[in-house]
């Protein structure tokens, strides 16, 4: 797990050893090793509600700004945005 220290994330990690993501950050909190925290920086949730509310999935606004599904859900819901239901898109406006 030195790479993770070494600034690898997570998935660079589990896509390294060919284990699941969970699999990795398990083995890491066995070994007390601190997780690092990528969130979603407030000056990128506006965009992100944007982007999320223009159609894109939670995984996709997440790549645009290199943040996890979860980090993006938590910011969009605090914006008071409602989460769509998993594989739903918006009705295209008429």
């Amino acid at each position: 797990m030195a790479l993770y220290g070494e600034g690898l994330s997570i998935a660079e990690v589990s896509r390294k050893f060919s284990i699941y993501t969970r699999t990795a950050a398990a083995h890491l909190v066995r070994r007390s090793v601190p997780l690092r925290q990528r969130g979603l920086a407030a000056t990128d949730t506006p965009e992100a509600v944007r982007l999320y509310e223009s159609g894109l999935t939670l995984v996709e606004v997440g790549l645009r700004f290199g943040a996890s599904q979860q980090a993006v859900r938590r910011a969009v819901a605090a914006e008071g945005v409602e989460i769509r239901a998993r594989g739903r898109r918006p009705k295209p406006a008429a």
